[in-house]
């Protein structure tokens, strides 16, 4: 099957001040190396028929711009200088987007086949997005 991808950008429904562009982190933020945690949550799919996948998929994704707008560090980046300070990268100039993801599956479900804790083996670059999120459709076929 093949997967969608949509990048999602802040909303500007809420109309905030600009966040400060550079924001110094201290130490214990960044304590170990940046690591991908893995969050699931499982929904049973809607009972009413015309709420379709592309339906939810676009609720999903304008809800996350508007969480976006309302905090901005998850949409901005990290970044450090060379004398080892950690910023973290706010506002439109260094919002490279969200990546959201949509994939479907014609495989019933069969548990969780993943460790739902971080992963300490997957180091992921500085410049990679603080934030993506995946949904995968997964429908069951019968046979009889």
């Amino acid at each position: 099957m093949s997967i969608e991808t949509y990048t999602v950008y802040p909303s500007n429904k809420h109309n905030r001040p600009s966040p400060p562009s550079r924001v110094i982190l201290h130490g214990l933020d960044r304590i170990g190396t940046s690591i991908q945690i893995r969050n699931h949550r499982f929904f049973h799919a809607p009972k009413d028929a015309t709420l379709t996948l592309d339906h939810l998929v676009k609720q999903l994704t304008s809800s996350l711009a508007e969480a976006l707008e309302l905090y901005p560090p998850v949409a901005g980046a990290i970044e450090s200088d060379e004398k080892g300070s950690i910023y973290s990268l706010m506002g439109p100039e260094h919002n490279a987007g969200t990546p959201f993801l949509v994939e479907k599956k014609s495989t019933a479900y069969q548990g969780d086949t993943e460790d739902m804790g971080p992963r300490q083996d997957v180091i992921l670059p500085e410049t990679a997005s603080i934030l993506a999120v995946k949904v995968t459709q997964v429908t069951e076929t019968q046979t009889i």
